[in-house]
């Protein structure tokens, strides 16, 4: 996905934009415009996933099945860490 800017530079710069005064400003704002599809799409992506953490997170606090014990603080660390030796 990184490419697709880059590739939008050359191909505005080489057969879009050849004829303008300007041809690098043109292709440029290509390649912008190239790189905030890519940045929303990316955005999208990772909002439409499913929220596994919380789901964990859920069973934890609710006792469900042999993983959840009710806590809903992090892992337990000295004093208070479950020894299973």
């Amino acid at each position: 996905m990184f490419t697709v800017p880059i590739i939008a530079f050359y191909i505005g710069l080489y057969f879009l934009f050849p004829q303008k005064e300007e041809p690098l400003m043109w292709s440029g704002g290509l390649a912008v415009l190239f790189t905030n599809v890519v940045i929303a799409g990316y955005v999208i992506s990772a909002f439409s996933e499913e929220e596994d953490a919380v789901d964990e997170q859920q069973q934890r606090v609710s006792g469900g099945g042999e993983q959840g014990d009710g806590d809903l603080a992090g892992p337990r660390v000295g004093a208070y860490k479950q020894r299973t030796d």
